[in-house]
């Protein structure tokens, strides 16, 4: 298994290193540890770029403290391997992903809201979203409880294959929570009162039992395939927004983590993540592993979803 793990040597990043080291990483894997200078603009734009160079010293110093993290990272089995890399932030972690063919590309982040003025953290939506495997966003320093997003796609199904067939995630305890997000119809000051609106919310409360029976036969299904393939699961179903209900069961269940699937859109009106995707990134206190599912052919689902009966 290629973990690579990303420092900047904050007490957040710390978190990230006790979590890899943490791992039970299967004999053979390998951690790269990488550290990223990102030259100031204004220095870019009026000096030469020998100015922009760090000093041998520093260098030094810097390298220093990426071999003393190494040396707390390795163990039998595991080759661990230092980088320090000039350049912007996100495209050097999403490089150095690209090079090392990792399976899982670990970040810290300062935690709740927070997130947006990590030195990291800033960066991790576009890492998130250009990455080329799952992101672990660590806001704790170990994974052993986790909350399974799950609603039924293709896209859901990405987080699913990942704990079913990533060695380090096996033994993790899974609580599936599958969301009845229905919003209570809009009723606007000044529209029709009478039968229209009488009708749009019967209509709502009598699709809710069936809507509420597909999502707990969803968060079951889910629940019996990860039981099949040997990982310890449970299911849950909530109602409300569907970010804010993961959150929250995350937190009443003290997870460790959640894993949840993103489309990852690409261009210029791209949005980062999908919007639960991105309401969990930012707002979970625990970390947030995401798996990015751009497209997911047909029969993969099949292949994670183990036949209960």
């Amino acid at each position: 298994m290629r973990v690579l793990l990303a420092t900047d040597f904050s007490p957040h990043a710390e978190d990230a290193v006790k979590l890899v080291r943490a791992l039970p990483l299967p004999s053979g894997s390998t951690v790269r540890l990488v550290h990223v200078i990102e030259p100031f603009p204004q220095i870019n734009a009026f000096a030469p770029a020998g100015m922009i160079e760090m000093s041998a010293a520093a260098e030094t110093q810097v390298r220093d403290e990426l071999e003393q993290i190494a040396a707390t990272l390795r163990a039998p089995g595991r080759e661990v391997e230092t980088a320090l890399v000039l350049g912007r932030t996100a495209d050097v972690i999403v490089e150095q992903a690209e090079r090392a063919k990792a399976d899982l590309l670990v970040i810290g982040s300062r935690g709740r809201r927070a997130i947006k003025s990590a030195v990291l953290g800033s960066v991790s939506a576009e890492v998130v979203d250009r990455a080329p495997c799952p992101v672990l966003v660590a806001r704790g320093p170990a994974l052993r409880t986790a909350i399974l997003a799950e609603d039924g796609s293709e896209t859901a199904a990405a987080g699913a294959r990942l704990l079913s067939t990533l060695p380090a995630l096996g033994a993790l305890e899974i609580r599936v929570v599958s969301v009845v997000d229905a919003p209570f119809p809009s009723v606007y000051a000044g529209s029709d009162t009478g039968m229209g609106t009488y009708s749009a919310i019967q209509a709502y409360y009598d699709s809710l039992p069936s809507l509420r029976a597909a999502t707990a036969q969803i968060a079951h299904e889910r629940t019996a395939a990860l039981v099949a393939a040997g990982i310890a699961a449970i299911s849950e179903v909530r109602e409300g927004d569907a970010a804010a209900e993961l959150i929250a069961a995350a937190t009443v269940a003290r997870a460790d983590c959640i894993v949840i699937g993103s489309h990852g859109r690409t261009g210029v009106a791209r949005m980062f993540l999908g919007s639960v995707a991105r309401g969990v990134l930012f707002n979970a206190p625990c970390s947030v592993l995401i798996v990015r599912a751009t497209t997911v052919a047909a029969g993969e689902r099949e292949k994670v979803l183990v036949a209960s009966n």
